[in-house]
């Protein structure tokens, strides 16, 4: 028996191979998913609209689902999730709301922060695990950033009048966006809680990449 040592021993670094090669193929899927996954929420949210009068901006769901999806992915992953968003509709598919002319309408602003808002989330949220009022605060300036981004779009349709894009573009929807982000903190949260009870306990890691 002794002689089958050296053959063990031999085969032990292409088995250690084959596992770190499997690991690395399951973990590029589990990344692909969550991806697509958040992208496919964002297209749901846009879905529901509710058009606001004196505006051609509707409220949606879509804030939630991107704030939801910077807690929920790496700042490449938020990042890349929202792009593929993008590219899905300028390609033609229906994932913006009905209705909307996507990157070349009066929406196009808020639709072009989703981009960095997502991965500021992200990166302000830091590794997971994180206490509520950090979650709150990395929402909070994703909330910001799509509105930054979507009243400065508002700004140039309208020939420059910030009173009109504030007006037309902020106000109406300020309410809304307020109870949007508590609700993606407080599933983040479950969902983070459940993960940890389905681990035993030992709680989620992550990384910011």
């Amino acid at each position: 028996m002794p002689t089958e040592l050296p053959i063990a021993n031999e085969n032990a670094p292409l088995l250690a191979a084959a596992r770190a090669a499997h690991a690395a193929r399951r973990s590029t899927g589990v990344v692909l998913a969550r991806g697509l996954g958040c992208c496919l929420l964002v297209t749901l949210a846009a879905q529901v609209r509710v058009p606001v009068p004196g505006t051609e901006v509707p409220m949606t769901l879509q804030l939630l689902a991107v704030v939801l999806t910077g807690l929920s992915l790496s700042p490449r992953e938020a990042a890349a999730a929202l792009s593929t968003y993008l590219i899905l509709g300028v390609a033609g598919l229906p994932v913006f709301s009905p209705g909307s002319t996507g990157l070349f309408g009066p929406t196009a602003g808020y639709l072009v922060g989703f981009i960095p808002a997502a991965w500021a989330v992200s990166l302000v949220r830091g590794p997971r695990g994180e206490a509520v009022s950090r979650l709150l605060g990395a929402g909070a300036v994703g909330v910001a950033v799509v509105f930054s981004c979507g009243v400065a779009g508002r700004v140039a349709w309208l020939g420059g009048d910030w009173g009109l894009a504030l007006q037309t573009g902020l106000l109406p929807f300020a309410p809304k966006a307020v109870v949007e982000l508590g609700l993606a903190v407080a599933l983040a949260v479950t969902v983070r809680r459940w993960h940890e009870r389905r681990s035993g306990g030992k709680g989620v890691s992550g990384q910011v990449e």
